[in-house]
């Protein structure tokens, strides 16, 4: 794998084979492929009283002068979440820090599902901090079978950035409300329900888990952990400098330091890695290397 910044450069790269299953549904899943066509849902962090959609105009940028053309949705889920996200996932509008994440990814899978898995379409997602358990929750609803999910849900790539994938020590800060709490307690009713391991889509999904040394909000073997079965880590070196919130904005072409590993394997590294947001592109773009 080479976490360069062009996809030119990734077609040198190994190929990487898919260890995603597939679960059963009510349909066939549209095949795998590496299209810049797929719609993309972008699923922000614990953000109460900021601006929505700004969050992810660096991404917007991006994915825009590199000829992107699947639609990039913004997901937003708190009562004062502006119109810049289009997307909303907290029941009529009225999402709080006390509304489960569990709950959250329930609504986003149905959004997914009735906007486009119904109608035969897969969707890629990108989730930033909390943003990357909604995410977790959506699939893992599917996955288990949970009769109040969609019966069927394609998901075809997840990168996420930063997300507490085991805790955010962060979350101590802030343990009278319900989302803090999911995020923090690894042994928690949501953590217990969410489960050790990611789940998958019908068709399977690949995930890529991105992390930084140099985040103090949730460090990088929580971010990016061995253990819960993602295909591809990205952990960035303290000298790269990206704290919690540049894993969601950095984009700029520049060296950074970083290891990585794939389905399992041995641990590669380079020094002239590519910014968090182009290494988050190349990973929705590719269907069996990047």
């Amino acid at each position: 794998m080479r976490l360069r910044s062009s996809f030119a450069a990734l077609l040198l790269s190994a190929t990487l084979a898919l260890t995603a299953t597939t679960t059963a549904g009510a349909a066939t899943a549209p095949p795998r492929e590496d299209s810049t066509q797929r719609p993309v849902f972008l699923v922000k962090g614990y953000t109460p009283g900021h601006a929505c959609g700004s969050k992810w105009d660096s991404a917007g940028t991006l994915f825009d002068r590199s000829n992107w053309k699947g639609t990039l949705h913004r997901v937003g889920f708190y009562e004062e979440d502006d119109a810049g996200c289009d997307v909303r996932i907290d029941r009529d509008g009225k999402g709080t820090v006390d509304t489960s994440l569990k709950d959250l990814g329930r609504e986003l899978a149905w959004k997914i599902h009735d906007m486009y898995s119904a109608k035969g379409q897969t969707v890629d997602l990108v989730g930033h901090s909390m943003g990357g358990l909604i995410i977790r929750a959506a699939l893992a609803g599917y996955a288990k079978g949970d009769r109040t999910w969609p019966d069927t849900l394609y998901v075809e790539d997840v990168v996420t950035l930063g997300a507490p994938h085991k805790a955010a020590w962060l979350g101590a800060l802030c343990l009278s409300n319900l989302q803090c709490r999911e995020m923090y307690y690894p042994n928690g009713t949501f953590r217990r329900w969410l489960g050790p391991k990611l789940h998958q889509a019908e068709g399977g999904t690949d995930w890529t888990l991105v992390s930084s040394n140099a985040d103090f909000s949730v460090s990088a073997g929580n971010g990016a952990p061995t253990d819960i079965g993602a295909q591809h880590l990205v952990r960035y070196s303290a000298r790269a400098g990206l704290d919690h919130t540049q894993l969601r904005t950095i984009r700029r072409v520049a060296p950074f330091p970083l290891r990585y590993t794939n389905n399992g394997g041995a641990w590669g590294g380079q020094r002239d890695g590519a910014a968090p947001l182009r290494v988050t592109m190349n990973a929705l773009y590719w269907h069996s290397r990047w």
